[in-house]
């Protein structure tokens, strides 16, 4: 099962543009993939693609994106001041 070979095949992500940071398998059949842009941004201000998607095992092994979010670090700390009790 290699999921960011999937998603690279089916033009989803491009692996010259994302470069992987991590995959994280969810027990409900999903996956959380994190990649960092290579392209765009900078090591103290780096671009981050997260996926979240279906994995698929009718007929053979297959991923769906449900979602995909673009975002840079200053978001996340945007989303964590608002989003913590």
């Amino acid at each position: 099962m290699d999921v960011l070979r999937i998603l690279s095949e089916k033009g989803e992500v491009s692996r010259e543009t994302w470069k992987p940071l991590s995959v994280k398998k969810n027990k409900d059949g999903t996956v959380d993939v994190l990649y960092k842009n290579r392209i765009i941004g900078t090591d103290d201000d780096p671009v981050f693609l997260w996926i979240y998607a279906n994995i698929v095992e009718d007929d053979g092994f297959d991923v769906k994106v449900l979602e995909r979010i673009t975002f840079k670090k200053e978001d996340i700390k945007w989303i964590l001041r608002y989003a913590q009790p």
